[in-house]
């Protein structure tokens, strides 16, 4: 439920707070004063495209705030859990700034977060409708829609919209898989040659560097045997070398330790020092093996280089990822192999995916078939206590084959309306003004309100084109959908304002030279003052005063009987 909207520097509104209420909230004022603003503040709430030109003049930002009461396991705490995000004491606060830079952002409860998650919680957390939601009601995918939601066949839609991304991409499947039967001869050999020629060159994994580093040694392996050849000397072969230097000094010393045992401390440490050189000269004859050149192998060696730059230009840029290719060709050449197999099991997979989506499909039109009825006959009651006493309300219904099945089922949907007596009933699109239309779209809303899940509904300019006792029965049906839940409306008519659990009324001055707008909760004798205005207009008399004492007492003794 919505707790409290604060707006600043957005379109005339400087500064505005406004509380809300459960149950019947209407927004009452003069025309211009502002009502509207706050219901596209709403909507910039639950994702709308934000423009720079909203901005009030003079300022750089706007900011849209609103404080939800939301519970603690329902729909909106369960996306916000998924979006990393969590509600603070049944709380949300959803907020927008716009910047005259561009630079928009969207928070909940002060987290950054994306548009996108600001309309998937807004789908939970309010329903508005106004002009633009009427125009949709003409479209057969929101008439469907709606039925769907009288029939409590979501669900069932879902599982059809599921089965049918499931037969698509199994269809597809087979289609590739028949496809590729018909130049499978021709890929076949290609894949063939392919295995062929990888497996011949025999790869292995680091075989390109230990080349390439062979080829290094044989290159420079003149300039590589001398110095090895210097290395041994000086430590070994040469007169005065590392190794005769280190007998000597142990000689010395043992020498020594004839005269002082002490001396001999250091001979250990010297006859290490051999053993290490002695392990160096191993090492150093090993590499001088590894450096010797057989005649030719230096052209072994570019010819096989050749080969694997050749092989890498054809199947990747490694012997890793050349033998992932090969991987991939003898699994290619295994389905080939397995092809009438595959191709039957597949085929098997779409049969059965075209029964199970048939059986969907078919108890979701049923579905919607039996509640079509149903709808018909409420909406058509409702419609005729709006003012249109003998209109004719029907739900058409045109079931399509099963290939032409899409996410939504196999039915097309059309809303019908007679509005007048003798006259055809026909496509809404066709015959509705834009009275009409608000009636019936407020007629299918008062059937659907028991269905409907969103905690808060709000109805802009649902009482155009309707006055006298009309205005009575709309002020009912409004006070219905708003048992249990919370109702926003804007309304230009006594009747529904006298209906309001909480009226607040919305006032556009001019101060400094400058546009402002303020909303206040009405109560007592300013509530009494504000609708004998909507009765009488500017000049409020106490006749238009008694008038409006008269609506609020039957309004609570309604409220009473209720």
């Amino acid at each position: 439920m919505l707790r409290e909207l604060r707006i600043r520097n957005f379109a005339v509104i400087e500064s505005v707070t406004v509380p809300f209420g459960p149950g019947l909230n209407v927004l009452t004022g003069e025309t211009g004063a502002g009502k509207s603003i706050l219901i596209d503040a709403i909507l910039l709430l639950r994702g709308a495209r934000a423009q720079t030109d909203v901005i009030r003049a003079g300022a750089e930002t706007a900011t849209v705030e609103a404080v939800f009461e939301v519970e603690p396991r329902g729909p909106v705490a369960a996306a916000l859990d998924e979006a990393g995000l969590a509600l603070e004491d049944g709380q949300l606060v959803v907020r927008r700034e716009l910047s005259r830079a561009g630079r928009h952002r969207a928070f909940v409860n002060d987290s950054p977060v994306t548009v996108g998650l600001l309309e998937r919680l807004g789908d939970h957390l309010v329903e508005v409708h106004g002009q633009h939601e009427h125009q949709r009601l003409l479209e057969p995918a929101r008439q469907l829609e709606l039925l769907d939601r009288f029939a409590e066949a979501e669900d069932l839609r879902e599982r059809v919209a599921g089965l049918v991304a499931k037969y698509r991409e199994a269809r597809a499947e087979v289609e590739a898989t028949r496809a590729a039967e018909r130049d499978r001869a021709q890929r076949e050999d290609l894949l063939r040659f392919q295995l062929s020629e990888l497996d011949g060159a025999r790869l292995r994994p680091g075989e390109e560097d230990e080349l390439r580093q062979e080829r290094r040694r044989a290159q420079h392996a003149e300039r590589l045997l001398g110095g090895l050849v210097d290395a041994a000397g000086l430590l070994h072969e040469e007169e005065g070398s590392a190794t005769t230097r280190l007998h000597r000094a142990a000689r010395v010393l043992l020498d020594l330790a004839r005269l002082d045992p002490a001396f001999a401390g250091p001979v250990e440490a010297l006859e290490a020092a051999g053993a290490q050189i002695e392990e160096a000269l191993a090492r150093i004859r090993a590499l001088r093996e590894a450096v010797r050149v057989e005649p030719g192998r230096l052209e072994a060696i570019d010819e096989r280089l050749d080969v694997l730059m050749r092989l890498k230009r054809k199947y990747g840029d490694s012997e890793e990822a050349m033998l992932r290719f090969r991987e991939e060709v003898a699994a290619q050449l295994d389905r080939f192999a397995r092809h009438e197999e595959i191709l039957a099991a597949q085929e098997r997979t779409l049969a059965q995916l075209h029964a199970e989506l048939g059986e969907a499909a078919g108890a979701l039109s049923d579905r919607r078939r039996a509640a079509a009825e149903r709808l018909g006959r409420e909406a058509e009651r409702e419609v005729r206590a709006l003012g249109m006493e003998r209109a004719v309300f029907r739900i058409a219904l045109e079931r399509g084959a099963l290939d032409e099945v899409s996410p939504r089922g196999l039915d097309r949907t059309e809303f019908r309306l007679s509005a007048n007596p003798g006259e055809e009933a026909r496509s809404l699109a066709r015959v509705a003004s834009g009275g009409e239309l608000s009636r019936t779209m407020l007629a299918l809303k008062s059937v659907l309100a028991k269905a409907d899940r969103v905690p808060t509904m709000i109805f802009d300019e649902v009482d155009a084109g309707i006055g006298g006792r009309v205005a009575s029965v709309v002020a009912e049906k409004l006070a219905a959908a708003a048992a249990g839940r919370q109702v926003l409306c804007v309304t230009h008519l006594a009747p529904i304002a006298a209906r309001a659990d909480r009226h607040l009324r919305v006032v556009k001055s001019v101060r400094a030279g400058r546009a402002r707008v303020a909303a206040d909760t009405l109560v007592g004798a300013e509530r009494v003052e504000e609708i004998a205005r909507m009765l009488g207009g500017a000049g409020v008399t106490e006749t238009a005063r008694g008038h409006a004492r008269e609506l609020l007492g039957a309004a609570r003794g309604r409220e009473r009987r209720g």
